[in-house]
């Protein structure tokens, strides 16, 4: 199972059934978690694919989120959902999909080939997605063909040979939004002017999530040293394990790109870290600053000012 094919899950089907389960705090009769997501007046009676639940199944089963009891019958949560409670929310889940998503064991030999098993296939396209500047005219499924087209594509080059094609069709487009903007690793733009699933590279809900959860209010990290932490546990951000592996290359040890820039960058102004330069700090880290595009803003420290789960 792939998360971008047309029989995966779209995050908020997996969703639904993984809050059953943590309400319940309890496995279940497969049967019974189907009646109670999926009831018979909600299903459709003639479908080419599977039906949502069995959806949301094989996805969280990719992703070894939920596990089947094959003699009993029985569903229950598994490795890192185990720990979700009926008190969590959304943004509890998302952290929990998104470091299932990008977990090293799912996304092996990213580079080798473009085999889309597990999470690779969004993964290699989430690699690619966050080279873009979220400033620049928003990516659909047209311009995302322009820029990674076979002859002509700028972007082209960027990946390895191996791992074409990212996206075979719009649909796996469409899905790639849907998963992309849960994760926190994408964002649709304000205005929107037509209807192909435009996209920006704002991954800013990923990183605030991120750096709530490494550090605590109050603490200053050298900028440098954040920027190593912020790549590890979010290896689809240029310079990470999983845009190295599929060929992007790295910014540098002290260069935010384009996308993490913007996400800092905004938390400065939402006043939820707080970006301060010393003339004498040893490591200084580049961030992108779109007002000045030719001249890189220094950052020595992030100073984490607030507690956030959003």
């Amino acid at each position: 199972m792939t998360l971008l094919n047309v029989d995966a899950a779209i995050p908020s089907q997996t969703w639904a059934l993984v809050r059953l389960l943590a309400y319940l705090g309890k496995s279940i009769a497969l049967d019974e978690a189907r009646a109670l997501v999926s009831p018979p007046s909600l299903r459709s009676e003639e479908t080419s694919t599977k039906p949502p639940f069995d959806c949301a199944i094989s996805s969280l089963q990719t992703l070894k989120l939920v596990h089947i009891d094959d003699d009993r019958q029985e569903l229950s949560l598994a490795a890192r959902a185990k720990s979700l409670t009926n008190s969590d929310d959304l943004d509890t889940y998302t952290r929990v999909l998104r470091r299932a998503v990008l977990a090293a064991d799912y996304n092996t030999e990213l580079g080798e080939s473009n085999d889309a098993t597990g999470p690779r296939d969004l993964t290699r396209a989430l690699a690619w997605f966050l080279v873009h500047d979220p400033m620049e005219q928003p990516i659909h499924w047209v311009t995302a063909q322009q820029l990674l087209d076979e002859r002509d594509g700028k972007d082209r080059k960027l990946l390895r040979a191996e791992v074409h094609p990212l996206f075979a069709n719009d649909t796996r487009w469409t899905r790639f939004g849907y998963w992309a903007t849960t994760l926190g690793l994408a964002a649709a733009p304000v205005l929107r002017t037509d209807g192909r699933t435009p996209l920006v590279a704002d991954c800013t809900l990923a990183v605030k999530q991120t750096m709530a959860d490494l550090w605590h209010a109050g603490q200053r990290i050298n900028a440098v040293e954040a920027l190593q932490v912020l790549r590890e546990n979010l290896p689809v951000l240029p310079g990470g394990a999983h845009s190295l592996a599929v060929g992007i290359p790295s910014s540098g040890d002290n260069v935010a790109g384009p996308a993490l820039s913007f996400a800092l960058l905004r938390g400065h102004d939402e006043k939820w870290i707080r970006l301060e330069h010393d003339d004498d700090a040893r490591q200084i880290l580049l961030l992108h600053d779109p007002e000045r595009p030719a001249s890189p803003l220094p950052v020595s420290d992030i100073v984490i000012l607030e507690p956030t789960h959003g």
